[in-house]
Order: C-alpha cells, then structure tokens, then sequence
C-alpha cells in the first residue's frame, strides 16, 4: 500500500473490515442450526439423537441447537415458526396458512431427496404450482383398536354397525369397570373441530374441506353417537399421558378405542399380540377416502436473511430420510417402536421387516388411498370462532349419566340409599347405580345428568 495515500489508505482498510464483518456474520449464521420437531410425538429425544448422529456424518461443523419449549413451539396449532427456528416440523393441516404468511421457503423438485418414495397423498399436500414448500415426515389417522377375536367390532364398517356392537350408555365413569364401550379422547377444542370436519367429509367427500361457520346437525350427530358409546367422563380426562387410553385398554378396560397409531408405543406386549386395528368409521357413508394427516419439516423463510437456506435445505432433506426416520421409530431398550405412521414406502418396508404390526400399518395405508387433512389459509381463526361451539353442540343434551364423587366412602347398598340421592340431587337424580370398586376412585354414585358446561 506504500503508493496509496493516507486518506485512500484508511478508505481501503474500512472496505477490507466491513468485507470481513459480512464474511463473519455468514460463517457465524451458518455455524449453528437450529430445529423445532414436532412435539406430540411418544419419544422426542430419540428423533433428536438420530438427527444429530446423522448431521454429524455429513456436516460436523454445524451443530444443531432444538427448541424443546411448547411455549415457543407447538407444531403449529397456536404458535407461528418461530424466526429463530431454521427447520421446522409441523402439521399441515396449517400448510396452506403457513404458506400464505411467507414461513415456507419453496424448493425446486430436484432439491427434495428420494421424493418418489414418499406416499402420494402426503407429497401432494406440500406440492404448489411444481414447487415442494415442506418435506413429509409423518403419518397420521384416526384409527380404531380392538381384539381381533371381537368379530362384531372388526366387521363394523359404518359407525352404525359400530354402535350396534359396541351399545350405548354402557358406563358413566372416567374408567370403563371392564371390557365395555368405547375409549377415546373429545376434549380439546382443536380436537372436536377437526373430528367434525372428518365426519363432515367421510359423509359428503367434498375437497378442499370446506370451513362452514355453523356445524351442520347431522354430522354433530354422528359425533354424539361416538360420545354415547364412550362415557362423558372418558371423552373429558384430561391426563398428561396422552395414550392413557392405551394404557386402560392394555389393563383390561374399553371394548376398543379410537386414537393414533403411536398409542401402541404405550400398550404391553400381551394386548398387542390380539390387537387388531383399522381406520375409524365415521359415518354410515363408505364410499369416501379417509383423511389422514400429515407432519412435514418445513424450512422457515428467514434462513435467507441469515444465509443458512441451502443448509437447512439439506437438513430438512436428513430429518425426513429413510435411515433418520428409521432410527427415530424403532425400539430401544425395554420399550416398543414409537409406533408412528410413515409416509415413505421405505420406511415402512424396514420397520416392516422386525415389526410385524408396521406390515399391517403400511397395508392399511396402501388400502386406504386417504387424501390429506389441509385446512385453508384461515385454518386457525376458523378453529377459533367455531370449535367451541361444536364441542358445546356434541356435548348438549347427553343421554347417558355420569358418575359423580360420593360426599362420603360407601359400603354396601344401604348406606348408597342414604348417600346417593343427595349426591345426585343436582345432577339429575340418582339412576341407583354405585360402585367402590376399581378404576373408580374411591365411592361413586351413578347420576342422571353430567354437568355440561
């Protein structure tokens, strides 16, 4: 520099410092990734040690930080990606939402790994104009459990046939006492609006699924029919275990249960071995593909300002691969397979290999030729003005009783003569039904009415 002047010299070195700081800020940026998986998933740690162990193959000089905090990520349901989060894992149910508010980068066909394998409804979710916006990673479906021996229940395939097995009314606790009625969860807002719009479209097919912002009766129907088949109790348990149903059935409790595949994760080998399972009916309509959903990785929109996109690109590809997804599934020590359903042929042909049941998983998938559950770009704010009304709606006028605490311990039928009117007396009176007998806890009176809110 000794021909430059002083001035032109300075001038030089703030261009060589300034080139150096952008330089360092794109190394920095690109030094650490960041992942949300989707949460609700039996074991998050194994998916997150299969990814780094992977990672670590192809870029070992970019570690992988996860968000593991549902207060900032939640798979989407209330939460946005969160700017931090270079890969996200969601469901997309919210794809067309996400997509409409810029959090989806697109990626060109020839960027996505093996996509060929992917099962077809789930790749055709995440496909706009030619352009992938997400990777398929997970399956998912409401499917009924029940022993394979319970003829009735296997051969049902409306929810008539259903109930005409199963009955109604059959108990009124949290618990059935034995092997009565039906197990499952209808608790959650989001959970009572998106099992109305599969009624909704296992009775009339039509898609996209429309958002109608009044339920229509007759399909608030056929929900309260499942309802009259479990207990008002059961439908409302609220339990930090969110297969418990599985685990009550595994004991010996509910005829069947309706929930997801990765309830198996949670249920002994004993019961699995005279399990049977198939896609729930809902409605006396058959001739309709069943919904299933999907959870896809997502690569979130600010990896471009931060320099990262190709990165998570590449990464988003690894968290959705056959030996990642492969890992993430399969048994560990003194535990069964997450049970978690596919969405690549590939995955289930491994899995398929040491677990039988993912046979009969990747079976009814083929069989099925479901269609993706996509809500539109207003798929929270219709959850918001309009689940709770269906929840209200499913649970009005309900014809069975409920169980309620006696005010003190029973004995025998005596004493239940003397405790339980009063107990009842605002709930409808005592139906003379009683029990201190396990899964109750402790003394309960049978009641005519529940207390719907």
């Amino acid at each position: 520099m000794s021909g430059l002047t002083a001035s032109a010299r300075r001038a030089l070195l703030v261009v060589v410092i300034a080139l150096a700081s952008v330089l360092f800020s794109t190394v920095a940026f690109a030094q650490t990734l960041t992942v949300a998986l989707y949460p609700y998933v039996p074991r998050i740690d194994q998916f997150e040690t299969a990814i780094r162990q992977a990672w670590q193959q192809v870029q070992p000089g970019v570690p992988l930080n996860f968000i593991d905090d549902l207060n900032v990520w939640d798979g989407g349901y209330d939460k946005d990606p969160p700017a931090q989060a270079d890969v996200y894992v969601f469901d997309a149910m919210y794809f067309e939402q996400f997509r409409a508010n810029n959090f989806l980068v697109a990626m060109a066909p020839n960027e996505i790994q093996n996509a060929a394998d992917f099962l077809s409804y789930a790749r055709d979710a995440v496909i706009v104009s030619g352009n992938y916006y997400a990777i398929p990673q997970l399956g998912c479906a409401n499917i009924l459990f029940y022993n394979v021996n319970d003829a009735p229940v296997a051969n049902a395939r409306t929810l008539s046939q259903l109930k005409g097995a199963l009955n109604q009314c059959t108990y009124t606790s949290e618990i059935p006492p034995d092997r009565r009625g039906l197990l499952l969860d209808m608790d959650g807002r989001t959970t009572n609006a998106t099992l109305y719009l599969d009624i909704a479209h296992s009775v009339n097919g039509s898609y996209p699924l429309p958002q109608p912002a009044q339920p229509n009766a007759s399909y608030i129907a056929d929900q309260k029919t499942m309802l009259n088949m479990s207990s008002f109790w059961d439908i409302t348990s609220q339990n930090p275990n969110a297969y418990i149903r599985g685990v009550w059935y595994s004991q010996g409790y509910g005829r069947a249960f309706m929930g997801f595949t990765e309830t198996m994760s949670n249920i002994t080998p004993t019961a699995l071995s005279s399990i049977g399972f198939k896609v729930m009916p809902l409605s006396d309509t058959t001739t309709n593909p069943p919904l299933f959903y999907v959870d896809a990785v997502g690569v979130n929109t600010t990896t471009v300002q931060h320099g990262t996109r190709n990165l998570a690109v590449q990464l988003a590809n690894l968290i959705a691969s056959t030996d990642v997804l492969v890992a993430s599934f399969q048994a560990q020590s003194n535990t069964n397979p997450q049970y978690l359903m596919s969405v690549r042929n590939s995955v289930f042909q491994q899995l398929g290999q040491r677990y039988p049941i993912y046979q009969r998983m990747y079976q009814l998938a083929q069989t099925s030729n479901p269609i993706a559950f996509k809500l539109d770009q207003n798929a929270r704010s219709w959850v918001a003005a309009t689940a709770g009304t269906i929840r209200s709606q499913v649970r009005a006028n309900y014809i069975c009783g409920c169980d309620q605490k006696a005010t003190q311990p029973i004995y025998d039928n005596a004493q239940a003569q003397s405790i339980c009117p009063a107990t009842c007396s605002s709930h409808g009176g005592w139906n003379g039904q009683w029990t201190n007998q396990p899964p109750a806890q402790g003394s309960v009176c049978g009641c005519n009415a529940c207390p719907v809110q």
